[in-house]
């Protein structure tokens, strides 16, 4: 290797060192406990991590309010260090057609994994209520079939675009915005942690 080589890997190396994640990443909530607002939403999730019994769930409200962050929460707090291999989490707004449901969420379904006694895999679907009919169809099947090992949170903006037998298979659960004085008292406390002066 050159010395003009050497000398580059070496400054990647110090710029890979000091890379630093944004703060949405570095913040986001990694467990139950985590998480700001939605008392009463979060209250039944942390009911559903104590007694390891998860129902197929419906979370529903406006974009970027947790919905999804919440689901992979609890996943992380009842299956612990396996939640990277038993959770699935897929945008359905991306992967909204049927042959994603038919591959890659039935082969997940039907994964057999080696997990506490009493958990299941958990699918997570986001933005659930933009995929097509079909693909509704399967997923109910899906559901149907693989009830015993796996389970499904569908997070959604317009729950009534779901196809009602979806619907009546889930827990619905409904999100709503932070308060300003919620969103005020959490930046101020991660501009603490990170040294930040408010003036």
């Amino acid at each position: 290797m050159s010395s003009s080589a050497s000398i580059e890997l070496e400054q990647f190396k110090g710029n890979v060192d000091s890379f630093q994640l944004p703060w949405v990443e570095k913040y986001r909530p990694r467990v139950l406990d985590d998480i700001v607002g939605n008392e009463a939403a979060i209250a039944r999730l942390k009911v559903i991590a104590n007694t390891g019994n998860m129902p197929n769930l419906l979370l529903s409200g406006a974009p970027g309010i947790g919905k999804t962050t919440s689901i992979v929460c609890l996943g992380n707090t009842m299956l612990g260090d396996k939640a990277k291999e038993a959770i699935l989490e897929l945008n359905a707004s991306d992967d909204r057609g049927i042959d994603v449901v038919r591959n890659r969420i039935k082969a997940f379904s039907k994964m057999k994994l080696t997990l506490p006694p009493g958990q299941t895999k958990i699918v997570v679907l986001d933005e659930a209520d933009s995929m097509t009919s079909s693909a509704q169809q399967a997923l109910r099947r899906i559901m149907e079939m693989y009830s015993n090992i796996t389970r499904f949170a569908l997070a959604c903006n317009q729950p009534n675009k779901l196809i009602e037998p979806i619907q009546s298979r889930c827990v619905i659960l409904r999100f709503n915005r932070l308060s300003n004085e919620q969103v005020l008292k959490r930046l101020l406390e991660i501009c603490k942690l990170e040294n930040v002066t408010i003036f």
